[in-house]
C-alpha cells in the first residue's frame, strides 16, 4: 500500500467507501479481487499487481477507486482482517522465496548461454508530473534478463547502496540475489555512475530533495536536469507521461524565436498601437529556468524567464489573446520592447516600428571661460540629428535604449541632457578622472573628437627613460615633457608612490600612463631606491628583467654597456669560450655550460647548474675553473660525503695540474690539510659545518655547491653559515633545485645570489611565471631528452607482484588499524601523532618486501621476493649487469644473500660504507668485476656514475620521484652505451600502486620554475588519508 495518491482523490475513495461501494469478491493466491462502484479491481501488497478497469487508473496509476478499497483494508473491521492474513501469507511467502531464490540462481548459472551471463539486468525509467510541486518525478523499474516483466525500484537511494557493497537485492518476488554493476548494461551503468555521485553531493537532510518519497522518485537539481533526463533516454525504455502524452524520446533547446511559444503583433490605430500576445500551452520548471511544450525542454535565461513572468500576469482576454495599448509618443520605448519580444517568440510589427542605429559624435571643446562644451551629433546615415525636435521628427523609430546611454553618460560627466551642452570648469584635482574614467566611457559609445586647448589641461606622454651601468648598480632616468627639471624629483615619488597623476605648480596635471605605471610597480619589486636628479638606482641583477620591461619601447635609451650585459644574460650561447685547459673533448651543450659561467663571472654574479643527472655539471665546472683559476685565486667545493673523492678523481682525470685537496676525516687531520692552503679545497657539507670557523679565516674566490638541494631548508645550520661565509662567487649544482615547494629554490638563491629575490613571505606569494622572469638568467637547465639525442634509450616498466597470503594477513592487520586511527581522530590529533603515522607507513612498506625486516620470527614467503628471483634469473641468463636500489638496509642483505644462492656476485653500498671505498667499489664495478651493485635508495641516489650497468631495479618505492630519477641517472648518463632498462617492483592492491599514483603528481614540480613549473609541499595530510585509502565519504560519515 505505498501508492501515493492525492489528497483529493483520497477524499472521493473516502466517499465511496462510507457509501458501501466497496465489494470484495474473492481471495485467491496473494490477490484480492473486489468491485467498487462498478470497476473490478484487483489488490495486491506488490503495488505493481494492483490494477483497477477504469479509465484514470489506466492513466494514473491511482484512482479513487484504489483509494477507497485501502481506506476499507484501514478502517473496516472485515478489512483489516483481510489484509492482516494477506500481510502473514506474504510474509511467509517471502521467506521462503529467500530459500528457492538460491535454487533459482542455480539454475540460472547452469541453463544461461555464457556470452549473456554479464548483462543481466537493465533498468527502465518513467516520468511523472507530481500533483503537489507540478515538477516532473521519475522512477526506475528493474529489468531482470531475459524475463520480459520489470520491477519498481521501491527505494533508490537504498538500492545504491546495495548495489555499492554487491549486496543482496530482491528482485519481485521470485529472485533475491547478489547485485553488481558490471552486470547491468552499458546505459543503465552510466545512470546508476551518474546518480552515486548525486547521492554523495545531497547527503542527510538534503537526500530527500533529490530521493523525494522515502527514494521511490528522482528529482534532477535544475543544474542537473538535462544531464540527468539525458541520460534516462539512454536506457532502453524512457517514457515521459505528461497530460495526455506520452513521450518516448524529449528534446533539450535554447529558448528561441522560432519555437513561436509566443507571438507578438502590434497593429496601427488612429491614435495608438496595440499589441496583441497569443501564447501556446506549456509548463513552466523550476521556477522559470525550464519551460516544456511539445516534446521539448526550452531552457530559459534570466532574461527570459523574467519577461514570461511579466507576461503571465497580464490579463487574459477572448480567445486567449493579450492587449495592450501605448500612445504614439511611446514608438521608441515600443520599437526598443520588440527586441526583447523576439527573444521568446515571433514579432510582426509596422516599419515605422523597425529600429535604425545611429553613431554618436561627441565634441569637446573649451569656453572662453575654461568651461568644457559639448555638441552631440547623431548620425543614422540617411538622416543627421542634432536637437530634441529634430529626434522627435524622426520617421522611423530610433535605438531608444541606446539613447538613454548616452543621455545618461552626459549627466554623470556634469553635462545636461542635451545635444549642446556645458558643465563648469574643471579643476586640477578633476582633471585625472575626466580624461582618465569619463573620456574612456564616452568612446565605448561613440566618436570622441577634442579640441587642443581642452587637451592642454593635461599631459599624458610618457617618459623618456634612459639607463646606464654604474659599477654594480643600474642608474635609470626620467625625463618628463613639459615638467620643470626642479619638480622631477617629486614626480617621481608620486609615480613610485602609486599616484595616479602629479599637480605642477604651475597647474598642470601629468597624468601617467600604463607603461609608467608598470615600470614604477617593477622597480618596486626589484626594491629600486630614488637617487636624485631623476635618476632611480637598482642592482645589475635587475638587468634582465629592465631589458624584457623596456623592450620594443619608445623613448628609451640604453647605455652600451647595458645593452651588452643584457644580451649577454639572454644568449649566454654567444659569449666567447675562455681558452679552457682541460683533458677532455666538449659537447656542443656543455661548452654553452661554461659560456654562461663565464658570463655570469664576469659580471659578478652566482648562479645554479641544474641540467639533468648525468649531464656533465662537474666536467663544465672544471672547465670553467681552468679557464679562470690563477695561482692567486682559491676554490671551495661542498659535497655530500659520498661525492667528495668523485671531485677528486674528476679533477685528477680532466685538470690534473691543479692543486687539489681533499678535506676529510679525523678533526687533526682536516685542521692540516685545511693550513696547507691548496689552490682548490673540497669537503663535505658535514665536515664544513664542523670546521666553518677555520674556513672564515679564509679567503675564496669561489665557492662551488655540489647537490645544493642540501641547502632547501634555509633554517638548517648549514644553510645559516653559508650564508654568512663571504665568498667572491658563488655557484650551485644540483638536477634538482625543487624538490618538493618553491621555498627551496629561495634557500638555495640565498647563498648563491642573495638580493635577487625579495624576502621569503613575498616570494612564496609570487606567481612561478614572475619567479622565472627574475631566476631565468640565474639558472641553466638542459634536459637529457633535449641535448643527448645519441644516449640510448631509458626503458621504464612497472613489475607488480601479489602478496603471499602470510604477508596479506599482516598487512590488512595492520593497515585496519591506521585506517581506524585516523578516521577516528581530529585534525590536532593526526598532525601531532603525524611522526608515528608515517612510521605505520613505513611499516606497511617493509611488508610489502617482507616482514622479515621487523619480526625476527616471521618464516613465511614474500612475494616480492619471489618476483625479484624470476627477475633476476632473466637478467642472469641475458648477460645483464644491475643495480639494485631498496631504502631499507635489511632488505639489501636479504637480496645479497639470495644473489649469493644464485652464484651472483655484488658490491653494496649502503649509508654508513666509506666515501672512498665507494670510488672503490664504483671504479671495480664500471671495469667489469661482479654482476650486480646494491645500493641504498638515499645513500646512492647521488653522484655516483654506474654506467656499468644497464639495469636498474628499484625494489620500493620512495615518496619523491627526483630521488628515484637520481638513482636511475646512476646508469642512464654520458658513457653508457647501451639501452637501460628500469624495473620498479610494485605489490598490488598495497599503498606502494598509492605511492606511484603520488609520484605522479610530484613529478611535474620543477615545470613553470625552471622550465614552466608549479610547486608543492611534501606529503600532505591528505595525501596520508588517499595512501591509506580513507576515502572523503569515509570523512563526511564520521562528521555526520
Amino acid at each position: 500500500m505505498a501508492k501515493l495518491i492525492p489528497g483529493k482523490i483520497r477524499t472521493e475513495g473516502i466517499a465511496l467507501c462510507v457509501s458501501k461501494k466497496v465489494e470484495i469478491l474473492e481471495v485467491k493466491d496473494s490477490f484480492l479481487y473486489t468491485r467498487v462502484d462498478q470497476y473490478n479491481l484487483r489488490y495486491s501488497l506488490d503495488d505493481d499487481a494492483v490494477f483497477c478497469s477504469c479509465d484514470f487508473f489506466q492513466k494514473k496509476k491511482y484512482c479513487a477507486h484504489l483509494a477507497a478499497l485501502e481506506y476499507f483494508l484501514k478502517n473496516d473491521s472485515a478489512g483489516k482482517d483481510l489484509l492482516a492474513k494477506m500481510t502473514e501469507k506474504e510474509s511467509s511467502s517471502q521467506e521462503a522465496q529467500k530459500l528457492v531464490s538460491f535454487g533459482s540462481l542455480f539454475l540460472d548459472k547452469i541453463l544461461l548461454d555464457k556470452s549473456s551471463q554479464q548483462i543481466r539486468y537493465e533498468l527502465l525509467a518513467t516520468g511523472q508530473e507530481d500533483t503537489y510541486t507540478g515538477q516532473f518525478l521519475w522512477s526506475l523499474r528493474i529489468c531482470r534478463l531475459p524475463d520480459e516483466r520489470s520491477y519498481v525500484v521501491r527505494d533508490i537511494l537504498s538500492f545504491l547502496r546495495t548495489l555499492g557493497k554487491g549486496g543482496h537485492y530482491q528482485i519481485g518476488k521470485s529472485y533475491y540475489e547478489p547485485i553488481r554493476m558490471e552486470n547491468f548494461d552499458e546505459a543503465s551503468q552510466d545512470l546508476l555512475e551518474f546518480l552515486r555521485g548525486l547521492a554523495a553531493d545531497y547527503k542527510g537532510q538534503d537526500s530527500p530533495l533529490v530521493f523525494p518519497n522515502a527514494g521511490r522518485h528522482l528529482y534532477f537539481p535544475a543544474s542537473l536536469f538535462e544531464e540527468g533526463v539525458t541520460r534516462l533516454m539512454n536506457l532502453t525504455s524512457f517514457r515521459l507521461e505528461y497530460s495526455f502524452y506520452d513521450y518516448a524520446e524529449v528534446f533539450f533547446q535554447d529558448l528561441h524565436e522560432e519555437a513561436e511559444i509566443y507571438q507578438f503583433e502590434v497593429q496601427e490605430r488612429e491614435n495608438y498601437f496595440e499589441l496583441l500576445i497569443s501564447e501556446k500551452n506549456y509548463k513552466m520548471l523550476y521556477g522559470g529556468q525550464f519551460l516544456f511544450h511539445n516534446q521539448t525542454f526550452y531552457q530559459l535565461t534570466a532574461e527570459q524567464t523574467k519577461l514570461i513572468k511579466t507576461l503571465q500576469e497580464l490579463p487574459i482576454e477572448q480567445e486567449r489573446v493579450k492587449r495592450l495599448q501605448f500612445d504614439v509618443s511611446e514608438q521608441s520605448k515600443l520599437a526598443v520592447s520588440l527586441l526583447e519580444f523576439k527573444k521568446i517568440g515571433r514579432v510582426t510589427a509596422p516599419e515605422r516600428l523597425l529600429i535604425h542605429d545611429f553613431t554618436v559624435d561627441f565634441n569637446f571643446n573649451l569656453g572662453a571661460d575654461k568651461q568644457v562644451l559639448l555638441d552631440l551629433v547623431f548620425d543614422y546615415g540617411s538622416q543627421i540629428v542634432s536637437s530634441r525636435e529634430a529626434l522627435r521628427k524622426l520617421p522611423f523609430a530610433s535605438n531608444f535604449e541606446r539613447e538613454q546611454q548616452v543621455f545618461k553618460a552626459m549627466l554623470e560627466a556634469g553635462f545636461a541632457d542635451e545635444f549642446t551642452s556645458q558643465r563648469p570648469p574643471l579643476r586640477p584635482e578633476e582633471i585625472y578622472r575626466f580624461f582618465s574614467v569619463l573620456i574612456p566611457r564616452f568612446r565605448a559609445l561613440g566618436n570622441v573628437y577634442l579640441s587642443d586647448e581642452l587637451q592642454s589641461l593635461s599631459q599624458t606622454a610618457p617618459p623618456k627613460v634612459s639607463i646606464s651601468m654604474n659599477g654594480g648598480l643600474l642608474d635609470i632616468g626620467f625625463d618628463f615633457t613639459g615638467i620643470d627639471q626642479s619638480e622631477v624629483d617629486d614626480v617621481l615619488d608620486s609615480l613610485m608612490s602609486q599616484k595616479d597623476y602629479f599637480i605642477s605648480k604651475t597647474g598642470q596635471v601629468l597624468i601617467f600612463d600604463e607603461k609608467s605605471k608598470r615600470i614604477s610597480q617593477t622597480l618596486q619589486q626589484l626594491r629600486s631606491k630614488h637617487s636624485k636628479n631623476g635618476v632611480i638606482q637598482t642592482h645589475s641583477l635587475a638587468a634582465y628583467q629592465l631589458s624584457e620591461l623596456f623592450k620594443d619601447q619608445e623613448r628609451v635609451d640604453l647605455s652600451q654597456d647595458f645593452r651588452q650585459l643584457a644580451y649577454d644574460l639572454t644568449h649566454p650561447e654567444d659569449f666567447p669560450l675562455p681558452k679552457l685547459k682541460v683533458q677532455a673533448e666538449l659537447r656542443d651543450y656543455q661548452e654553452t655550460g661554461v659560456k654562461w659561467l663565464s658570463m655570469l663571472n664576469k659580471y659578478g654574479f652566482g648562479g645554479i647548474l641544474a641540467d639533468d643527472m648525468g649531464l656533465g655539471k662537474t666536467l663544465q665546472t672544471i672547465s670553467f675553473l681552468t679557464a679562470h683559476l690563477t695561482k692567486s685565486k682559491k676554490v671551495l667545493i661542498l659535497a655530500p660525503s659520498s661525492l667528495i673523492y668523485n671531485w677528486s678523481d674528476e679533477f685528477a682525470k680532466f685538470a690534473p695540474d691543479l692543486d687539489v685537496a681533499v678535506v676529510y676525516g679525523l678533526k687533526n687531520v682536516r685542521d692540516a690539510v685545511i693550513a696547507e692552503d691548496h689552490q682548490i679545497t673540497i669537503t663535505s657539507y658535514a665536515s664544513f659545518r664542523q670546521d666553518v670557523e677555520e674556513y672564515r679565516g679564509l679567503h675564496f674566490d669561489y665557492l662551488i655547491l655540489d647537490e645544493a638541494q642540501v641547502m632547501k631548508n634555509d633554517q638548517s645550520k648549514i644553510a645559516q653559515y653559508l650564508r654568512a661565509f663571504e665568498v667572491d662567487r658563488t655557484y650551485a649544482l644540483s638536477g634538482t633545485p625543487i624538490e618538493n615547494h618553491l621555498g627551496e629554490l629561495w634557500s638555495i638563491f640565498q647563498i648563491v645570489l642573495p638580493g635577487l629575490l625579495p624576502s621569503k613571505k613575498a616570494f612564496l606569494k609570487m606567481s612561478a611565471e614572475t619567479v622565472a622572469r627574475y631566476i631565468k638568467p640565474f639558472v641553466m637547465r638542459r634536459k637529457k631528452e633535449e641535448v643527448l639525442q645519441e644516449l640510448p634509450d631509458l626503458i621504464e616498466v612497472s613489475y607488480r607482484n601479489e602478496l603471499a597470503d602470510s604477508q596479506k594477513t599482516i598487512y590488512l592487520a595492520l593497515l585496519k588499524q591506521m585506517q581506524e586511527r585516523i578516521l577516528h581522530a581530529t585534525e590536532e590529533e593526526i598532525n601531532r601523532s603525524k611522526i608515528e603515522i608515517l612510521s605505520g607507513l613505513m611499516r606497511l612498506r617493509q611488508i610489502c618486501d617482507t616482514p622479515k625486516l621487523f619480526m625476527d620470527d616471521y618464516d613465511g614467503e614474500s612475494g616480492k621476493l619471489e618476483s625479484l628471483r624470476e627477475l633476476l634469473e632473466q637478467i642472469q641468463g641475458g648477460n645483464h649487469r644491475v643495480l639494485i636500489f631498496s631504502q631499507f638496509r635489511g632488505m639489501l642483505d636479504i637480496i645479497e644473500e639470495e644473489l649469493g644462492q644464485m652464484g651472483l656476485e655484488s658490491f653494496k653500498i649502503t649509508g654508513s660504507t666509506l666515501a672512498k671505498d665507494r670510488q672503490e667499489m664504483t671504479k671495480a664495478f664500471n671495469q667489469g668485476e661482479r654482476s650486480a651493485f646494491l645500493i641504498s635508495l638515499k645513500a646512492g641516489g647521488v653522484g655516483l656514475n654506474l654506467t656499468g650497468a644497464n639495469t636498474v631495479i628499484l625494489v620500493d618505492l620512495w615518496w619523491n620521484p627526483a630521488v628515484e630519477a637520481q638513482a636511475i641517472g646512476r646508469a642512464h648518463r654520458i658513457g653508457q652505451e647501451r639501452n637501460v632498462e628500469v624495473y620498479r617492483m610494485i605489490t598490488r592492491g598495497t599503498i606502494e600502486e598509492k605511492i606511484q599514483e603520488l609520484q605522479e603528481t610530484k613529478r611535474n614540480l620543477v615545470s613553470t620554475i625552471l622550465d614552466g613549473a608549479e610547486s608543492r609541499s611534501s606529503l600532505s595530510l591528505e595525501e596520508i588519508r588517499e595512501i591509506l585509502g580513507i576515502s572523503s565519504e569515509s570523512l563526511e560519515k564520521k562528521f555526520e
